[in-house]
């Protein structure tokens, strides 16, 4: 099918190691197959992992933790920041973020298909550091109460409570697979064969293995849902529609690379050896009366 997409302007960066969410998937794709003078295709499969971090303007990317058994960050009160989207595949890819139920680019609710995406070139990654409230301006993310959250806000629009999906951040990753076979047809795997002692070798193509996966925090309590993300400083950020065809992807919302995030748990105050109150010690009654 086709839909329109968004091609930001000058973010797209080379690939790196990644410390937030991701999800391995085995993609096929129609490979090509060289073996000395004969020529043939045949179905493959791939590993490809998916990510995606949330990096905080202060402290830098967040380490993913567990909260209920899925991958959570603490997020802080008044602290902005930015979604780094990769994608590991060899072609092109549209990607589908989505911060507290919301499209990044659209503001609407809606399905991992729906709505408009991002454009990621083969290998590589952006950073979407706000919602994109016009084709040459973004309001920066930010993490605020969920009272005062964006989504709250847009519930009037809606009629409805959109703050019950706050406390999430989706990536859903869609492709072509046409581009994906040709890719495998251009590169295809070469067969060399060795003398009989030292045995038959084959090229690898280009497999990938999983990620390993961020840094793990500590687990937190179950508690009610408090931070959302709200619109922050306007900044400036050129984007443009492109046409993308695409008929593969993350079309159900478990497939998607999904991360949670609230504001920490507050400690409980116990005893503390020290405070600074200055002075010297007050004397106190003496129980015997001297």
């Amino acid at each position: 099918m086709k839909t329109i997409v968004v091609l930001a302007a000058g973010l797209m960066l080379f690939a790196q190691p990644v410390m937030g969410a991701d999800r391995a998937m085995n993609i096929q794709a129609q490979t090509k197959i060289i073996d000395g003078n004969r020529t043939w295709r045949e179905d493959r499969s791939y590993s490809y992992t998916f990510s995606v971090e949330v990096i905080a303007d202060n402290d830098g990317a967040k380490h993913e933790g567990r909260k209920d058994g899925r991958p959570f960050i603490d997020a802080y009160p008044g602290e902005e920041y930015r979604v780094r989207i990769h994608n590991p595949l060899p072609v092109r890819v549209a990607a589908n973020l989505s911060i507290d139920g919301l499209n990044s680019l659209t503001g609407k609710p809606g399905t991992p298909e729906g709505g408009k995406k991002w454009v990621i070139e083969p290998e590589s990654w952006i950073d979407v550091t706000g919602w994109q409230v016009s084709d040459r301006t973004a309001r920066r993310f930010i993490f605020t109460s969920k009272s005062a959250s964006y989504a709250s806000w847009r519930s009037n629009d809606w009629g409805r409570d959109l703050s019950v999906n706050c406390g999430v951040i989706g990536g859903a990753y869609f492709w072509s697979q046409t581009d994906l076979d040709g890719y495998f047809d251009d590169h295809p795997v070469i067969i060399r064969r060795f003398a009989p002692r030292e045995g038959p070798e084959m090229s690898q193509g280009m497999s990938r293995a999983p990620m390993a996966p961020g840094a793990r925090g500590g687990a937190q309590k179950d508690e009610e849902q408090r931070a959302g993300t709200g619109m922050g400083e306007r900044q400036s950020n050129p984007v443009r529609q492109v046409r993308f065809e695409y008929d593969r992807g993350m079309y159900r919302a478990t497939e998607a690379v999904i991360v949670f995030y609230d504001f920490p748990e507050e400690p409980r105050r116990g005893p503390r050896p020290f405070e600074d109150r200055g002075g010297y010690a007050p004397e106190a009654p003496n129980p015997s009366g001297r």
